[in-house]
């Protein structure tokens, strides 16, 4: 019995191998977005769903994607003033998204709390950066 259990198991670590072997696809690390079709909503001062073309399946198609090195206050603080600021940071940065005739995306990351990613974010060609 242990030893059907044992030939089993090497062959489907064999087949695995195998199959990896034999598919090598690779993904972009730079991904350019429509806004008019590609930028879903914006979630706040520095999130926004975008659908992706070309990204790794294992991301899925409507990407919630963090603007890397852009901190803002919460919407659900308990401070009044923080949830104001929050509001005005998100206004602005879905006028930013809208205006912008491009959107460029590279060195997505996977986040550590929740399914969203991590990128830097191109507007018109400039890094979106902290000063927004």
């Amino acid at each position: 019995m242990l030893l059907i259990g044992l030939f089993t198991l090497m062959q489907f670590m064999t087949a695995c191998s195998s199959q990896n072997a034999s598919v090598h696809r690779s993904f972009p690390s730079t991904f350019e977005l429509d806004v008019s079709s590609d930028i879903l909503e914006t979630l706040n001062g520095n999130t926004f769903v975008a659908h992706v073309k070309e990204v790794n399946p294992v991301f899925g198609r409507a990407l919630a994607i963090k603007v890397r090195g852009l901190n803002v206050e919460s919407l659900t603080d308990s401070d009044p003033l923080k949830v104001s600021s929050a509001f005005r940071q998100w206004h602005r940065f879905r006028r930013i998204l809208k205006e912008s005739s491009h959107v460029r995306i590279r060195n997505l990351e996977r986040g550590k709390n929740g399914f969203w990613v991590w990128a830097d974010v191109y507007l018109d060609g400039k890094i979106i950066a902290s000063s927004l």
